[in-house]
């Protein structure tokens, strides 16, 4: 009896036991791009039999474990792909790769990178701003959001009005592609801020440099690339609300995303969002009138499969900025004191009126896209945009004119470019295109000022050829090049002193037409020829470390504003003379890049160099009293300089603990600490007159902190710290100014306009909360009440930048 009992349970234990080892099977593998063979981040994988799943990392790698042996359905998605369905059979052990059809979301789409944000598969340096961060900066500006990378710093003029800075350039020498559609809004202003809804980015790419030829060859500084939403094909309704309050400027922001998607390829998108802030306030003061409204709309409807596709957009901005207005100064006593005192001459209560010195500006954009693919070679595309953009300036005029702008200008701008990718040949990557523009501005003569920018058309056409070739698991080799052809046609008076004291009556007598009244009328017409030529190469030694150079050399035509500038820039509060003679800047630049991964430390570094003949700057050169107030004058001129710098962006996951799911078999963090830290560093030169060059961004510290999961689930703590050095390489352009006093008595006074502002240090705190579907973050910024001046903010000879804000925002994603 107990031996048969014996047998029995022996072979229940067998039973048991094979069991067990059958359902200790582990399967893993790759997932990649049928085409490229590039791995697939963050594709799902799914046994509906077994209800286990995983995700890919960012090698395209999973791994399944504590299968049992059988035959299963594995469905495979991701969220750029079509979905595919797959019967496997396990027994043992497995090693499973599979391919997807990457492409259905279009060929030149971002690719999701891992490391310090940064791409890796080129030769430029090229830096991503992800999601998560833009969703940080939901309230605020483009140029806040792109300063969280290194070497990109941003203009200011107050804290509304931000341009991004690429390794010491800005304006029209950083090109803004906003899907797909350079971004035609009058960027040559110091003070005039991109015309984006942030909110309608899913991510952003910086590429330091001009090898982005496709969007033009001028961008010598470099190219930002806002890339929308993905488009998912399949039936499907997500969207995102994200709201937020802040105390500094006592308001707040409010947007809301929502994309229908069908798998039979039909989308509808659309993104609205609405800003109002009221006066910001330093430390010890109301920064009077620098309030700002804003509304913005993002609407696309389009039709999405691999072999073709086309979409309709149309986007609308609109804003109402403030100008602080101390820095409108009546007389040049003022004007002076208030540079020379560091103290803002008027401070009044806080409110959210807006009143001139402001601008309101109005942007509209139609865009269409298709593209079909061709068999055996790759994607046709064609893409036309219009662009209509209405900038109002308003200074402090008296009577019939109070609400009347002072400058009013209307541009508009058709776009047609037509690309070929081929991508044929495996590790060859080809694509040619041709594009065109044209441009017309016009100036409102019922202003009742002399215009600043005058009447003028423009018209560009150009190619472009690029290669990218994967020579092999070492190498990987990219080269390019550009042509423009760009006219300029422009309708212009000048007074006729003025013109003979700039001695255009010799250079340029062919561009007048007739005198009147002491002026003369002009017709300038300025043609350009414009190359561009990029050639990389980048070697990777390992998974551990990769190395990059890249080669370029650019022509950028001078602006508008550069030529032609004449008379009061009123947002700016300065006097702008521009140069009928100058000539198109023409730079070389080497950029480098050194990677490194070891276990949980990831390092770039980036040294640059750029030489720039020709190089336009905007300098101060004295002070000029008008009807309407004393203002600095300022005038562009030519040299040539020298911008070398080096850019360091670091992680450190100082803790990085993950565990298995038991019910899901999916990895899930567990506790995370990292440290993110980022430096940049750029040296200016101007070798004409060997002196420093001006607003050239200081040495620049980031270090952030991220505690995830430390002391409860779902909740993120962060320090973060900015430190900016003094910025001790500038030039000397202080100028001496006659004031009077009370009782009329003259006297003579340098106004410092050089003099950089003192080191400062910002603190941040930050605590994040994810539950359900939603998400809830606190900030904190500037959290010691720090008074500081910025070097690039252009109001800092008038007021402190901003004190202490406390923000609280909410997300939902549904």
């Amino acid at each position: 009896m107990f031996k048969q009992l014996g047998i029995v349970a022996a072979i229940l234990f067998f039973a048991v036991t094979v069991n067990a080892q059958d359902c200790r099977i582990e399967l893993k593998g790759t997932i990649t791009d049928f085409h490229d063979g590039e791995p697939l981040a963050f594709a799902q994988l799914y046994i509906k039999d077994l209800q286990k799943g995983t995700s890919t990392n960012e090698k395209g790698e999973y791994v399944l474990r504590n299968l049992c042996a059988g035959d299963y359905d594995m469905v495979i998605t991701h969220f750029e792909c079509e979905t595919k369905t797959v019967r496997i059979s396990i027994r043992d052990d497995k090693v499973q790769d599979f391919t997807l059809e990457h492409h259905i979301n279009d060929l030149d789409q971002v690719k999701v990178v891992a490391d310090v944000h940064d791409d890796h598969d080129g030769t430029q340096s090229n830096t991503r701003v992800l999601k998560e961060t833009i969703n940080k900066y939901s309230g605020a500006t483009l140029g806040e959001a792109l300063a969280t990378v290194q070497g990109v710093s941003i203009l200011k003029t107050g804290n509304s009005v931000t341009k991004p800075v690429i390794h010491g350039l800005y304006g029209s020498r950083v090109t803004i592609v906003n899907d797909g559609m350079r971004q035609q809004d009058q960027e040559w202003g110091v003070e005039h801020a991109p015309n984006i809804d942030l909110n309608t980015a899913s991510n952003i790419q910086v590429v330091k440099g001009a090898s982005a030829l496709r969007y033009g060859g001028d961008a010598i500084g470099g190219t930002i690339l806002i890339d929308p939403e993905r488009v998912i094909v399949t039936d499907t309704l997500k969207g995102q609300l994200i709201s937020q309050l802040q105390t500094n400027g006592r308001g707040g922001s409010i947007t809301g995303t929502v994309g229908n998607y069908n798998d039979s390829g039909w989308y509808q998108q659309a993104t609205l969002t609405y800003k109002k802030l009221g006066d910001f306030e330093a430390p010890d003061y109301i920064l009077s009138n620098t309030g700002s409204t804003t509304y913005a709309a993002n609407l696309v409807a389009g039709f999405k499969s691999f072999e073709y596709g086309a979409s309709l957009k149309y986007s609308f901005y609109d804003s109402e900025l403030g100008i602080l207005r101390a820095s409108h100064i009546g007389n040049a006593a003022g004007l002076a004191r208030s540079i020379n005192s560091g103290q803002p001459q008027i401070i009044r209560d806080f409110t959210y009126d807006i009143a001139p010195p402001k601008q309101a500006v109005q942007h509209h954009a139609v865009q269409f896209n298709g593209y079909k693919r061709l068999k055996d070679l790759g994607k046709v595309e064609v893409d036309y945009s219009f662009q209509y953009n209405n900038r109002l300036e308003f200074d402090i005029r008296r009577g019939d004119n109070r609400n009347r702008a002072s400058l009013d200008l209307d541009l508009f701008t058709h776009n047609l470019m037509t690309y070929l990718s081929i991508d044929r040949y495996d590790g060859t990557e080809i694509e040619l295109g041709i594009d065109g523009m044209l441009q017309t501005n016009i100036p409102n003569p019922d202003t009742g000022v002399r215009r600043l920018i005058p009447d003028y058309n423009s018209q560009k056409i150009g190619g472009f050829a690029s290669v990218n070739h994967r020579l092999n698991d070492q190498w990987l080799l990219e080269a390019g090049a550009r042509y423009d052809y760009y006219r300029i046609n422009a309708e212009k008076f000048y007074f006729i002193s003025r013109w003979e004291d700039l001695g255009y009556d010799e250079q340029f007598p062919q561009f007048e037409v007739s005198e009147n009244d002491g002026q003369i009328f002009t017709n300038p017409v300025l043609d350009y020829n414009l190359i561009a030529v990029t050639a990389g190469a980048k070697y990777f030694m390992d998974d551990h470390y990769d190395f990059a150079i890249n080669l370029s050399t650019a022509n950028r035509a001078p602006n508008p504003s550069e030529l032609f500038s004449d008379g009061l820039h009123h947002a700016l509060a300065t006097i702008e003379l521009g140069k009928l003679d100058l000539n198109k800047e023409q730079s070389y630049k080497v950029n480098m890049t050194a990677h490194a991964v070891h276990k949980n430390f990831d390092i770039e570094v980036n040294p640059y160099l750029n030489v720039v003949q020709d190089f336009i700057q905007l300098v101060p050169v004295g002070l000029e009293t008008t009807g309407r107030g004393a203002f600095p004058v300022y005038q562009f001129e030519q040299v040539d300089a020298v911008l070398a710098g080096v850019d360091v962006g670091a992680r450190w996951n100082i803790i990085d603990r993950w565990l298995i799911d038991p019910e899901t078999q999916e990895e899930k963090m567990e506790e995370q600490l990292t440290l993110d830290s980022r430096f940049s560093y750029i040296y200016g030169q101007d070798t004409t007159q060997e002196q420093p060059l001006i607003d050239m961004p200081p040495a620049t510290f980031d270090n952030e902190i991220v505690w995830s999961n430390g002391v409860f689930e779902n909740l993120s703590l962060s320090l973060s710290n900015m430190t900016m050095l003094k910025q001790t390489r500038f030039p000397d352009n202080d100028f001496p100014a006659e004031v009077f006093d009370d009782q009329g008595n003259s006297s003579t006074v340098i106004v410092e306009i050089s003099e950089s502002p003192k080191a400062y240090s910002l603190w941040n705190l930050g605590a994040s909360y994810a539950f359900a579907k939603a998400q809830l973050n606190l900030r904190l910024n500037n959290v010691l009440n720090t008074t500081y001046r910025d070097y690039l903010n252009r109001q800092r000879f008038y007021a402190d930048d901003i004190g202490r804000d406390i923000q609280l925002q909410f997300i939902y994603n549904f």
